[in-house]
């Protein structure tokens, strides 16, 4: 779920500065506009089997888009323990 939100904030971070809808079009390679299959659309996961590049252009992919969703899955993680931690809840 923290990574899915993630990948959220990286349409949100890229999209409404440019004033585009954030909506549509669907998740698509910045560089060459080919919209991205499923498979190349799994949070974090993704940057990393297609090695960092473009299934289809092959152009380096940002960083910032793992980094978003990772710092958003720690965040969530840190808030997960704190509330644990806190109410000592046995899981």
């Amino acid at each position: 779920l923290a990574l899915s939100i993630g990948s959220f904030l990286n349409v949100l971070i890229s999209r409404i500065p440019k004033k585009l809808n954030i909506a549509f079009p669907a998740s698509h390679c910045p560089k060459c506009q080919t919209p991205l299959k499923l498979q190349h659309n799994i949070p974090l996961f993704s940057w990393f089997f297609l090695k960092c590049r473009c299934a289809f252009c092959k152009e380096n992919i940002s960083i910032q888009y793992p980094l978003i969703e990772l710092l958003t899955f720690i965040i969530f993680l840190s808030i997960f323990y704190k509330f644990h931690k806190e109410h000592d809840l046995n899981l």
